[in-house]
């Protein structure tokens, strides 16, 4: 046996062991999210609790927001886009609440239901691409959010880490 070998896959082997990442458990959970409160301002942070909640309602099973999928968006956004597509969504979120005020006359979490997704499909076809582009990035990360979450996977669909068994004994017969 080589020594050298040896050395060199057990220190891959200890390194692989040391470096597995949060990721391994079950899915997210609002309790393992560290957001910055300063990315949001209260309205907004408000706004995007009421889009999130419109997206994905509660209903049998918990809504989006009571996930803490608003708290995923925003560590998304906080973490893995650049200062425009935040900005972009910032916008966006006040562009809502002063197309609720034109429409109804009233902020946008004051409007039922039935408004609130008129205002969202409104965007979804909007000329305005940043428009387009605020409600495409919210509604996706929503969902990755809702479908990556410890109690979707957990609950529905059944995720388990290591599923299976091996069993390295069976005999092999045509």
């Amino acid at each position: 046996m080589n020594r050298r070998l040896a050395i060199r896959d057990l220190t891959l082997a200890l390194g692989g062991l040391v470096s597995i990442p949060s990721w391994a458990s079950n899915g997210w959970n609002a309790n393992s999210l560290s957001i910055s409160s300063s990315f949001f301002k209260t309205a907004e942070q408000n706004i995007l609790e009421v889009i999130v909640e419109t997206i994905i309602p509660e209903s049998s099973t918990k809504g989006a927001k009571s996930l803490g999928v608003p708290a995923f968006l925003q560590k998304m956004l906080q973490d893995c886009y650049e200062a425009p597509v935040s900005e972009n969504i910032k916008n966006g979120l006040s562009a809502t609440d002063a197309t609720a005020q034109k429409q109804f006359g009233k902020p946008f979490e004051g409007c039922n239901t039935q408004q609130k997704q008129q205002i969202l499909l409104g965007f979804e076809k909007s000329e305005d691409t940043r428009l387009k582009e605020f409600y495409s990035l919210i509604k996706n990360l929503t969902i990755l959010g809702y479908t990556t979450s410890e109690y979707v996977q957990t609950e529905f669909l059944h995720y388990n880490m290591a599923p299976g068994h091996y069993y390295g004994c069976v005999s092999v017969k045509k």
